[in-house]
């Protein structure tokens, strides 16, 4: 099967980590050989080390941080195995930072050039102000991308527990007229686990990706 490296960037609080991880699982159930790379050096304080035990229990090998890094520090640095992540056998799912220098990190590895199947992702939430209309988003979205491209849109609007079918509906119908405009598919819509039995399989064509979310587990 071919190799899939699929990269997920996004503004703060869209759930971005909760997408790369439940994306990682999706392969894993499917029998799939699944890395998942925690990269994110904006907020290294909110990290998948807490988290990377349970994750590789459930099938998912995981390169974070090691876990004398430090508590939230400002600065941050990567780890060889973190550069050199794409050696891995297998399906690559990559967690990277928020804002306009998120993506950058993907200069650091080793052969990222010479993926010829790599995706790049951006997980909208609506309910966030820095993609809560059309036109937020359309300037999200430019203002994120500079050398690497995004392939495609993750509809992922929720309010915690709170978030009801509608909820997910309204964020869609926002990302999809803001699509339209930007000439990026969208991937997929992000929800609860709760709300599964609420939707079928895909919505308006599009994939559903049902989350259990694990990230308010995560803050280091």
């Amino acid at each position: 099967m071919n190799r899939q490296v699929e990269v997920f960037a996004g503004a703060y609080a869209s759930g971005k980590s909760e997408t790369s991880i439940n994306r990682a699982r999706q392969f894993a159930q499917n029998g799939r050989q699944i890395t998942l790379v925690d990269l994110d050096s904006v907020e290294p304080a909110y990290t998948l080390r807490p988290i990377a035990g349970k994750l590789r229990e459930e099938g998912i090998n995981v390169i974070t941080q090691p876990d004398n890094f430090g508590l939230g520090e400002a600065a941050s640095y990567v780890t060889p195995q973190q550069i050199n992540c794409l050696n891995q056998e297998g399906d690559i799912i990559i967690d990277v930072g928020y804002g306009a220098g998120g993506l950058d990190i993907l200069d650091i590895l080793t052969g990222i050039k010479d993926e010829n199947n790599l995706k790049i992702y951006l997980v909208v939430n609506t309910a966030k102000f820095e993609t809560s209309t059309v036109e937020n988003i359309i300037e999200y979205t430019n203002f994120s991308q500079g050398k690497y491209k995004f392939t495609g849109l993750v509809s992922n609007t929720h309010f915690g527990s709170e978030t009801t079918k509608e909820d997910v509906i309204n964020g869609y119908n926002k990302l999809k007229s803001a699509s339209e405009q930007l000439e990026l598919p969208i991937k997929a819509i992000g929800i609860d686990k709760k709300l599964e039995p609420d939707f079928e399989k895909n919505f308006d064509g599009v994939e559903i990706w049902v989350y259990n979310r694990i990230m308010p587990c995560a803050f280091w």
